[in-house]
């Protein structure tokens, strides 16, 4: 059994910058060691190994409480049938779709107390980086990112997928910045990216009531 509860994500840019994002709404990451109250963030490594975990993960937690973050992809609702299929295996109760807020409920097997959010909001298709995108101010550099990489991909021969077209943007944008090409977490960290979206906003408010943070 997990001695503390989990946030469990899909990979390494997931971790720092939910992280880093929620330092700046004031949870406690930048201690160390990490306060007990707060859950270890734990990179599956990547999609089908956190899908694959959920079962377990469930059953580990038994008492405590366990979040799962997601990338939606290209449908939310395939995404959240998957997710919530596994939690009906191991006693959590789950709605036809996910809230807009996101979910939070408990195992009646294992008193687990579950929470899922599907990146970016629950509803729309996307991922972590369209996410990040409403934390980032609609200037003119970024623009010129958004019509940069399109073009190098059009006529240029940028062998990106039109699928990541939205990374592609941000990884250029950063590239722009007074340090040039810092990962997601660390660019929260020095405040490249804003931190008060409304899907921002919703997102620490889920995880605060899954975790039973005031």
């Amino acid at each position: 059994m997990d001695e503390r509860s989990q946030l469990r994500v899909e990979g390494t840019d997931d971790d720092h910058t939910i992280r880093h994002l929620l330092i700046r709404h004031g949870v406690n990451y930048d201690r160390k060691p990490w306060p007990t109250w707060v859950p270890t963030v734990q990179p599956a490594g990547d999609k089908d190994k956190l899908l694959q975990s959920v079962e377990r993960s469930v059953k580990a937690g038994s008492g405590r409480a366990v979040g799962f973050v997601v990338d939606a992809d290209t449908s939310s609702r395939n995404r959240w049938q998957a997710v919530s299929s596994r939690l009906k295996g191991v006693g959590v109760d789950t709605p036809n779709n996910i809230p807009l807020d996101g979910f939070v409920g408990k195992s009646k097997t294992y008193l687990t107390r579950v929470g899922v959010w599907l990146m970016p909001d629950n509803r729309q298709h996307g991922t972590l980086e369209d996410f990040l995108e409403t934390l980032v101010s609609e200037d003119a550099l970024f623009l010129h990112a958004k019509t940069s990489t399109t073009q190098a991909r059009q006529f240029h021969g940028a062998k990106y997928r039109h699928v990541d077209q939205i990374k592609a943007v941000l990884h250029t944008w950063l590239a722009w910045q007074v340090v040039a090409g810092l990962p997601y977490g660390t660019a929260i960290r020095a405040r490249y990216f804003q931190h008060g979206s409304p899907v921002a906003e919703s997102f620490v408010a889920w995880f605060r009531r899954v975790f039973e943070l005031q």
